[in-house]
């Protein structure tokens, strides 16, 4: 009998009622607020369409209908800018980088960035994504038995393999010590500070986030230095290498602040949300014995060319449903925030200028209307006819409308040739006293290390039967 996983989930807040957050439900919110955001939802949350509230005396719009989110992000997506609270978490990081920056501004850096991002170019990244998979597998397969972290291994791999093909391999960065200001900020200042909760103005010093100030120009440092060496050398055509993402960043008119902004989006986006959905479904699949000799024996069976591995994802259907169910079950963007500038009505109901308009993947991918056990690990909703019927206004992990990421190609290319790689030859088992629960530090993330088992894979023996799909 084929077992089904549910993975454990934060508490459940109760509120007094719905629409107007009654004085006792401040204390609810802001506890949870401080503990883990992702606790401020009831269950009567993952029920709701289009839900108005009032919120310390500003409009706010819950939306988890995907005819308003198509509203709100591509049919009038003029009328809405970015949210002051997520800003007030990025921007004293990421300054005017592409995922913070607005009008020109990001208009420029978007410009700037987007040669990168074509589809012909990302597939000739596959190979130097391969090499790198290559190694950490050799590495895992001499530690062969022993206990790991897999969030560690992940963020590390990840940003091994933006170093290589974003940056041609430079070693002028120090990975450690990058990834321990990734790592010291997010805990620092990865929730909203209640003075931003409380809409007050940015001049008012956040009380505790002096902290995040000095890791935040450790980190700008880093990447200026990063930037500054390779000023100094041969222009990619004088030096007879193919121009990269560095290459073109500094060649695309933007100053060098600007440039320092946009390398450190990159290198801190681009490998913290994708090592944080490599270990969910590391995790996952762990507790799902059915599901991942599913995948064993897909990995064994496909004709997976190692001279094209940007051709794996078509070769790998069932993987490829892992990731995408993976997503969905914990999105590496848990909130997309927005804020209208004029009048609008959204869904039928009138919203005023000002409101703060929220899109929860983390409940619109549960929602209990748009998806059958919604709570469920259940990879073959992605697979085939019944991946193609899901709408794609209720299903998020990138993001929706003109600031879709812009990596989100990239992404996907990078975790199905990580998986390849890792789970032809490897079993990781989870090795912990409790599971792992997501908690929202700007990413989705566990709280835990979330320790793993790795092994050397055996052929033929100890596999599961294969779930029914």
């Amino acid at each position: 009998m084929n077992t089904v996983f549910k993975p454990p989930m934060p508490s459940l807040a109760r509120y007094s009622g719905a629409g107007r957050l009654m004085p006792g439900d401040y204390w609810t919110y802001f506890r949870a607020m401080s503990r883990n955001p992702m606790e401020v939802w009831g269950e009567h949350h993952f029920h709701l369409n289009v839900a108005p509230f009032r919120f310390l005396g500003r409009s706010s719009l819950i939306i988890n209908d995907p005819d308003a989110i198509q509203h709100c992000f591509i049919g009038n997506v003029a009328n809405y800018r970015m949210n002051p609270m997520r800003q007030a978490v990025l921007r004293p990081f990421l300054r005017d980088g592409l995922l913070t920056a607005e009008g020109e501004i990001w208009k420029t850096a978007r410009k700037a960035v987007s040669p990168v991002f074509t589809p012909r170019k990302v597939n000739a990244f596959a190979p130097q994504i391969l090499k790198v998979c290559e190694a950490a597998r050799d590495s895992f397969l001499a530690v062969d038995g022993r206990v790991i972290s897999a969030t560690d291994a992940m963020v590390n791999l990840t940003l091994n393999v933006l170093i290589e093909t974003l940056f041609s391999g430079d070693e002028a960065l120090d990975k450690a010590r990058f990834n321990k200001g990734i790592c010291d900020l997010i805990e620092i200042s990865g929730i909203p500070h209640l003075f931003d909760l409380l809409h007050m103005p940015g001049w008012v010093p956040r009380i505790g986030h002096g902290a995040s100030n000095r890791v935040i120009r450790d980190l700008r440092e880093q990447v200026g230095e990063l930037a500054a060496l390779r000023r100094s050398q041969p222009l990619p055509e004088q030096a007879g290498r193919p121009a990269d993402f560095l290459d073109l960043l500094l060649g695309a008119g933007l100053d060098d602040t600007a440039v320092v902004d946009n390398l450190l989006t990159f290198l801190a986006a681009g490998h913290e949300t994708t090592a944080r959905t490599l270990t969910w479904t590391l995790y996952l699949l762990s507790q799902s014995p059915d599901i991942l000799a599913e995948v064993e024996q897909e990995l064994d069976t496909a004709e997976l060319d190692r001279s094209a591995p940007e051709t794996w994802m078509d070769a790998l259907p069932w993987t490829m449903a892992v990731i995408k169910e993976s997503l969905r079950l914990y999105p590496s963007a848990p909130v997309l925030a927005r804020s209208s500038i004029n009048d609008d009505v959204v869904g039928g109901v009138p919203i005023p200028a000002k409101t703060d308009v929220l899109v929860s993947t983390w409940l619109l991918h549960r929602h209990r209307d748009l998806w059958p056990e919604a709570d469920d690990f259940r990879p073959q909703r992605c697979l085939g006819e019944a991946g193609e019927t899901i709408n794609r206004f209720a299903y998020l992990p990138f993001g929706i409308g003109p600031r879709v990421c812009i990596g989100a190609r990239f992404a996907m290319m990078e975790m199905a040739i990580v998986l390849a790689v890792l789970l032809r030859d490897l079993r990781f088992q989870f090795a912990g006293h409790r599971h792992p629960l997501p908690v929202m530090r700007i990413t989705l993330q566990p709280d835990i290390d979330v320790p793993m088992k790795v092994s050397h894979r055996p052929r033929g023996i100890e596999t599961p039967a294969p779930a029914a799909r």
